[in-house]
């Protein structure tokens, strides 16, 4: 019986480690989990919008910005953690 056991425990583990070792190797670049991740394609004009609720930068005439609106430098606005729009700022 402890043969056995010995046996099929030897089994799962080199399953377990080819199963893991034929995964990394498909060189499939990891799924991103929303656009906001991707890496900008567009440089971001050098003036934005931004709003004090809000966690997106837009251009200063977007039709998508909410309330009172914030002019700074694109730069500042990245460095405050805010993305893009996707809407006006197209990538």
């Amino acid at each position: 019986m402890t043969n056995k056991v010995l046996a099929l425990s030897l089994i799962a583990v080199v399953l377990l480690v080819g199963g893991w070792l034929v995964a990394a190797s498909t060189g499939r670049p990891e799924v991103l989990r929303s656009r906001h991740s991707d890496p900008a394609i567009a440089v971001p004009p050098p003036l934005v919008a931004v709003t004090l609720e809000g966690k997106l930068y837009h251009d200063r005439e977007c039709a998508f910005i909410h309330g009172p609106i914030r002019i700074e430098p694109s730069e500042q606005a990245i460095a405050e953690g805010y993305t893009p729009c996707t809407r006006c700022l197209k990538r």
